[in-house]
């Protein structure tokens, strides 16, 4: 089944569509109009990439169920969403190609988001506590959003009433935001929601020119960067394929605050017994975070569950957010991409396994942190995207989001926390989507892989 039919598959599930609307920002400031938003060089790597798909469910009980409650849910969504998109205008923007200049940029003139409103009978209870994902229910509750040919849209959003319970979907092109970005777009929706704004003390206003990440040549290698992903520009056709995704089984696992603790300690025991043993002018172990715990505990899961030995190669990629560590410093509040891959390597996968073998993983993801520390942008040039591509993606494992991404506080509208958060778009067979859980601690572990697999990998992780 190829990812056309898979996804016209995933449509056929019981969600129909009752209305369609277009939520326009609700006030814009002088010169916003005709605003166009160059795409940077660490945006363009993302125009050939699908869209980021999550879906956040709630449990709002019978009341808030009914025709009269969702509607009242729904036009408290599209009120915050207006006053939102006033303050992070490219998300209502368009994708745009000029062909004979080579750039890509958002064009904020006509601004605005599609919003769905749909129904259907799926019990949100069983969709919010089921440790596999229905993929074609989950597919069914966020909205498309087709940028196979440019111009397109960068946002729409979906509202999908559920037996007691509601579905927010939504689909963000990745050209336009990283993840960072749209956590903080989510906090502040959700803001405007339930507090009345988007902007508060806690949560400033975004701001979005690409000049404040400085490169000397960042124009070209803008345009480089595009023809390499995308050479067949304004039609979407880059090097990638995604046809397989929708066939993988997909799972989420939880970790508590007590097991992480545990997991690193075990890493930072193992490191400090390697030193001890190596006499005493061995330097001391830099403790793991969070982050490089289960990243290694996620990698080494990956090659037992894949049966990789002796004379296999193996790797883990995962973005690195920049704003920090540029210079000058990006703000939090930036509207656009500001990460870069790092890869860590492991020649020989047998090192990975044994005892010490997620010592040895949390090693070379520290490794791949500490060289991208040492020059941020060393990474974001197109030789380095073909070195991506010739890697051996069924030994990649590829580790996304972050922890620190408060998932469940991010999005509650004032109808509650949601009940369950996930990442709909989920595209390689070996992927761990990481952040902040529902309890105090707690991390959200959601995984993609070949299901001959997936017990196997169950079994690391909470093993």
């Amino acid at each position: 089944m190829d990812e056309a039919s898979s996804h016209a598959a995933a449509k056929a599930a019981p969600v129909r569509a009752v209305a369609v609307s277009r939520v326009a920002p609700s006030v814009l400031g002088q010169g916003q109009r005709g605003e166009r938003v160059k795409l940077s060089f660490l945006d363009s790597l993302w125009v050939v990439l699908p869209p980021i798909q999550r879906v956040f469910l709630y449990q709002l009980g019978e009341d808030g169920g009914s025709d009269d409650g969702f509607q009242a849910v729904v036009e408290r969504l599209k009120r915050a969403l207006a006053d939102t998109l006033a303050h992070y205008l490219p998300l209502a923007g368009t994708l745009e190609y000029v062909v004979e200049t080579g750039d890509a940029f958002v064009d904020c003139t006509n601004a605005g988001v599609a919003f769905i409103e749909a129904e259907g009978g799926m019990d949100v209870h069983r969709l919010a506590g089921d440790e596999a994902h229905d993929t074609l229910a989950f597919l069914s509750l966020v909205p498309e959003l087709d940028a196979r040919v440019l111009p397109a849209p960068v946002l729409s959003v979906q509202a999908t009433r559920l037996s007691a319970g509601l579905a927010v979907g939504l689909s963000v092109h990745h050209a336009v935001a990283d993840g960072r970005a749209v956590w903080r777009f989510m906090e502040a929706w959700s803001s405007a929601a339930r507090e009345g704004s988007p902007v508060t003390k806690v949560l400033g206003p975004p701001h979005y020119s690409r000049d404040v990440i400085s490169h000397p040549n960042a124009d070209e290698l803008a345009r480089e960067m595009l023809k390499t992903v995308a050479p067949n520009l304004p039609k979407v056709r880059g090097q990638y394929d995604f046809s397989q995704r929708f066939l993988l089984a997909r799972r989420t696992f939880y970790l508590g605050a007590d097991e992480i603790r545990s997991l690193r300690r075990r890493i930072d025991d193992l490191a400090s017994a390697e030193a001890t043993a190596a006499g005493g002018d061995a330097p001391q172990p830099k403790p793991v975070s969070t982050f490089v715990a289960l990243a290694a505990l996620s990698w080494t899961a990956f090659v037992r569950s894949k049966g990789l030995g002796a004379g296999d190669d193996t790797y883990l990629a995962f973005l690195a957010d920049l704003r920090s560590r540029l210079d000058p410093r990006v703000s939090e509040a930036y509207l656009g991409n500001c990460v870069r891959a790092c890869l860590a390597s492991c020649a020989d996968a047998a090192d990975l396994l044994g005892q010490a073998g997620i010592l040895r993983a949390a090693r070379a993801v520290q490794a791949a942190v500490a060289e991208m520390e040492a020059a941020p942008l060393s990474g974001t040039d197109k030789g380095w995207m073909q070195k991506l591509m010739r890697l051996p993606f069924q030994r990649l494992t590829n580790v996304a989001a972050s922890p620190r991404f408060r998932a469940y506080e991010a999005a509650d509208f004032g109808f509650g926390k949601p009940a369950r958060v996930e990442l709909v778009s989920m595209n390689h067979d070996g992927e761990m989507v990481l952040v902040g859980g529902r309890r105090d601690g707690e991390v959200q572990a959601s995984v993609s892989m070949n299901p001959a697999h997936m017990d196997a990998f169950k079994a690391c992780i909470l093993g």
